[in-house]
């Protein structure tokens, strides 16, 4: 009897239902599986098929999640309202030195979401809360947008965003980090990618520290849509290279509330920006810009400072479109971006 109870107990420590364990996925089917545990391990190389997603929008508190190997996204036809993984959870870790590959080449066209076969996006961070981190781990060929984070209190920390495939492939809408949430903080990430390395779309309290962003639009504020609200972000020590354009801020053409307050851009390193080294624009619309400002979306307090790098001769170091009165409380410090080739409409105090 002893020897029969000896071996019930030994069973129970070590079996995958006990949440304290590790559950391992080694397919498709142990992401259901295992989501309900707190230590996951997803051991690739695993292939999701076709037209499936990996839900982990309601893990349990304090989930610990290690990815090594790859886990590959089969190409299928679901459109940009779908991610590929969406995780949520309070306290959630994310880590790993594995890869997501969404497979992004199957996809490209160069139209994005706003045309051509459907495209889903990638990477869902939704409800996150708790001194949630994502760390360590690789994306690359996302079919358009990577990152799509909410929810609050989140840390992305080491990741690498790897669209470097795109440039020539037809890559095209394929941000790095959309932000509609509070209290993030996205540090020593590498972006390449044909879209925002950084879009901070509605929220407040933002960090984006230490990054790398290669190719696309550059780190970008908006674009703001009429009625949200950005307030509290601050970017340091970055570097933007091959890139349309380096520091920007757009709102969309003809807004009629909401606002963007509070924006500090610090110690940016800009190379090889085609089109505008810092722009700042209140004409935006996403089939291209208007040419004239329309707004009632104030943009104040924004603090610019030791921003330095290059742009060609056709390009402009300093852009500014804004309508009257709606962009107050500009400073301007230690800007070196050559060529000297500048316009600045609607700013208070003037100037830039």
């Amino acid at each position: 009897m002893l020897t029969v109870l000896l071996a019930f107990a030994t069973l129970a420590l070590t079996s995958p239902i006990d949440k304290r364990a590790p559950c391992v996925v080694t397919s498709y089917a142990g992401f259901a599986t295992c989501a309900t545990s707190t230590n996951i391990e997803i051991q690739g190389n695993i292939t999701v098929p076709a037209n499936q997603v990996v839900n982990w929008s309601k893990l349990n508190a304090g989930t610990v999640v290690t990815l090594t190997g790859t886990v590959s996204f089969a190409k299928g036809t679901l459109s940009s309202a779908n991610y590929l993984m969406t995780v949520g959870g309070s306290g959630i870790t994310f880590t790993g030195t594995g890869t997501l590959n969404g497979n992004g080449q199957d996809y490209w066209d160069g139209q994005g979401a706003n045309g051509g076969v459907p495209k889903p996006k990638m990477f869902r961070v939704t409800t996150t809360t708790g001194g949630s981190k994502f760390s360590g781990f690789t994306i690359k060929n996302t079919p358009v947008h990577c990152f799509g984070v909410g929810g609050s209190d989140t840390t992305f920390d080491g990741i690498t965003i790897d669209n470097s495939a795109g440039d020539a492939g037809g890559g095209h809408n394929t941000d790095g980090f959309d932000i509609s949430a509070t209290g993030i903080t996205i540090q020593n990430c590498k972006v390449h990618n044909q879209d925002d390395c950084l879009a901070v779309n509605h929220g407040e309290n933002i960090a984006f520290t230490n990054n790398v962003c290669v190719g696309g639009h550059g780190i970008s504020i908006g674009s703001v849509q009429s009625g949200s609200i950005v307030k509290g972000v601050t970017v340091s020590s970055c570097t933007i290279s091959n890139s349309q354009n380096g520091v920007r801020i757009k709102t969309v053409y003809g807004a009629t509330a909401g606002s963007v307050s509070d924006i500090s851009y610090t110690n940016i390193a800009l190379s090889n920006i085609s089109d505008f080294g810092i722009v700042v624009r209140q004409d935006y619309l996403n089939g291209g810009p208007t040419g004239k400002a329309l707004s009632k979306m104030p943009i104040t307090n924004v603090t610019l400072s030791n921003i330095h790098g290059t742009v060609p001769s056709k390009a402009y170091s300093v852009f500014v479109l804004c309508a009257t009165g709606e962009c107050t409380g500009f400073n301007w410090s230690n800007i070196s971006v050559l060529t000297k080739k500048t316009s600045c409409t609607g700013i208070t105090p003037t100037g830039c």
